[in-house]
């Protein structure tokens, strides 16, 4: 049996208007949340090839979709993301992969900037192609 867990960033007052909402209301209000989550898509994709939770994650993105995910990464300011970057606390919570290590804070912040905006360039390029993105992670 497989897990997921979804993080999304809210607002105080988006808190409030969920804890308003029946059971029902919230899971659903949630889903449509998450599925509007243009930097997590960038990341995991839009939609996977397959529901079994035991198949291998291989996700994908439409051509069409690909400006809006851009958009949003073009406005995402990666250096002011990590101002509170804390290697200490994604090892204290077991983040993968095993590198998190305070001695090296700013190598380490330095290589996800590098990694984002290596992530922002691919998608300008396959966006420029009018191609689509496939995804896996394993």
């Amino acid at each position: 049996m497989g897990m997921m867990a979804c993080y999304l960033e809210a607002e105080h007052e988006l808190i409030d208007r969920l804890m308003q909402l029946s059971d029902e209301d919230l899971f659903e209000e949630c889903e449509s949340l998450l599925e509007d989550n243009l930097l997590s898509e960038a990341i995991v994709g839009t939609s996977m090839f397959s529901d079994d939770e035991e198949s291998d994650f291989i996700a994908y993105i439409y051509p069409d979709r690909l400006k809006e995910i851009l958009a949003k990464l073009d406005k995402f300011d990666i250096s002011n993301a990590l101002n509170g970057f804390s290697p200490r606390v994604l090892a204290r919570n077991h983040i993968y992969p095993d590198i998190w290590h305070e001695e090296y804070k700013e190598e380490l912040k330095n290589s996800l900037i590098e990694a984002f905006n290596e992530l922002r360039e691919f998608y300008h390029d396959i966006c420029n192609s009018h191609k689509g993105v496939i995804v896996s992670i394993y």
